[in-house]
């Protein structure tokens, strides 16, 4: 059998058996880490580094021996590209790839670099079970496909030009060099500058397990305020004064209200039961909630303002929104509990959210990026932010997450707060306090003035917003009198008994 001509082994070497080396180093890398450190590319502990740091040294070294034995079998002329063909082809290859993927795929679409490392698989298509394999374990990010490739290139292409030396050949033209090496480190550039585009604002890659964590956490406060439920948290009534015996109206709202109507029914339906009451008494959240008051799928809602998209939908849909205060709340922003800024001033808040503000030592923290957390488009706390706070002023683009979910599946969503130190989250006080407390977590004075029940009620804290009840011309003949109810002693006592404050 004849051997393989010199392009012809540095092909083979470059994009089929190296890459597929790297491949096992790396998941064997990522094996060790998890066993040693805390996590799948953990750097807490520096051991946990060590296993992968010797394979990638050993892997290059290995490289950089099988390029001075391929210039054994060069015979080529003495021209750069001659020489160094076996590279330039894999390289410019690879390059291409990577150029191709992180520009066409748009983080708008789903994951931000989850196409990227899908696509960017077939320029070592050997190598993509185990990329696959490792896509499961982590979300993975563009670097960790391309600078491997790139690394073994770079070994590769030390260990040709050693051996060249070593056969005393003369040197190629510096003229040359440069023309080939210019395009690669503008390609490089132009990747390095789209990565860091897409990566702006996108937090690091939770595992499914926390992912799931943090889904349960939502869930568990409407678990507790499920009427009659046995067990269940409600305020109890006592022989209220107005009750419902037939033509129940259909109940919805925002989570953090779901307390005070759930226990209005619980009390006022009369000859219901648990199973009965509960297609009832919903808790889609504030945006679906709007909808379907808007949709004619429930007959009185509670929430926060409306957004402006909202009021629009409804206007599209000829429906007339009314909207009734029932009591008042306070919009709070809250940090970790450890990080020295205890206030914060209105300009301040604005400039945090418009990212004028971006370093916690602008305002007296530690030297820490502030990361600052928003809720998803028509949530009540995300109106709250808009109109109260921003007053029309639009944020800045929220923080994102890829998080790994199911096999390998990644998705993309508005990062909801996790407790950082560099942190900063908002939210109504009784849901943060109350119906899903965060522990380790600090509420910000606004302007030298705390939330507290006082300064709601009086008016002094400056985020004092008003809750409301929402109907959108309901037939049903319980609607109006049951919204009068909480405006009463009765329901005004129900509200400051949850945790709210009653209107006066």
């Amino acid at each position: 059998m004849k051997p393989l001509s010199y392009l012809q082994r540095g092909l083979v070497d470059l994009l089929l058996l190296l890459p597929l080396l790297f491949q096992l180093c790396l998941l064997a890398g990522v094996f060790a880490r998890e066993w040693i450190g805390d996590g799948p590319w953990s750097l807490k502990s520096p051991w946990s580094s060590l296993p992968g740091i010797l394979l990638a040294v050993g892997l290059l070294l290995f490289c950089c021996r099988c390029g001075r034995r391929l210039t054994r079998r060069f015979e080529g002329d003495g021209r750069l590209v001659s020489r160094y063909l076996p590279v330039i082809i894999p390289a410019g290859y690879t390059m291409l790839m990577a150029l191709i993927a992180i520009f066409r795929f748009a983080p708008e679409n789903g994951a931000v670099f989850g196409p990227f490392t899908s696509f960017f698989s077939l320029a070592h298509l050997t190598s993509a079970p185990i990329i696959f394999l490792i896509f499961i374990f982590s979300t993975p990010s563009p670097w960790m496909f391309i600078i491997p490739p790139l690394a073994i290139y770079l070994a590769y292409t030390i260990g040709l030009v050693l051996g060249f030396r070593q056969r005393s050949l003369p040197a190629t033209p510096f003229s040359a060099r440069v023309a080939v090496v210019a395009p690669f480190l503008v390609a490089f550039g132009l990747f390095y500058w789209r990565a860091h585009t897409l990566r702006t604002g996108v937090l690091k890659a939770e595992r499914l397990v926390g992912y799931l964590e943090q889904a349960a956490l939502e869930r568990r406060p409407l678990e507790r305020f499920q009427p009659l439920e046995p067990g269940n948290e409600l305020v109890p009534i006592d022989a209220p004064g107005f009750t419902i015996a037939s033509d129940h109206p259909r109940l919805d709202g925002a989570t953090a209200l779901q307390p005070v109507y759930a226990a209005a029914a619980q009390a006022i339906y009369a000859g219901v039961d648990a199973k009965s009451i509960a297609p009832l008494v919903a808790c889609s959240k504030t945006p679906d909630a709007y909808r379907k008051l808007i949709a004619g799928e429930v007959d009185l809602i509670f929430v926060a303002e409306p957004s402006l998209r909202q009021r629009a939908d409804a206007e599209a849909a000829g429906v007339a929104l009314h909207l009734t205060p029932i009591g008042r709340e306070a919009f709070i922003f809250f940090v970790h509990a450890e990080n020295p800024v205890t206030g914060l001033t209105t300009r301040q808040i604005r400039d945090i959210y418009t990212r004028n503000i971006v370093n916690w030592s602008e305002l007296g923290g530690a030297s820490l990026p502030i990361l600052p957390f928003q809720r998803p488009a028509g949530s009540g706390s995300q109106t709250a932010l808009e109109q109260t706070v921003l007053k029309g002023t639009r944020p800045a683009r929220a923080l994102r997450e890829e998080v790994v979910e199911g096999m390998g599946g990644v998705i993309q969503r508005v990062a909801a707060y996790r407790n950082s130190e560099a942190a900063i989250g908002y939210s109504f006080r009784f849901y943060a306090t109350g119906m899903n407390p965060v522990p380790g977590i600090k509420l910000l004075a606004v302007d030298g003035v705390p939330p507290t029940r006082e300064t709601i009620r009086n008016g002094s804290y400056p985020y004092t917003v008003d809750l409301y009840a929402v109907t959108a011309g309901s037939a049903n003949p319980h609607v109006a009198p049951l919204v009068e109810w909480f405006r009463s002693p009765e329901g005004r006592k129900l509200i400051d008994e949850t945790g709210y404050v009653s209107l006066p």
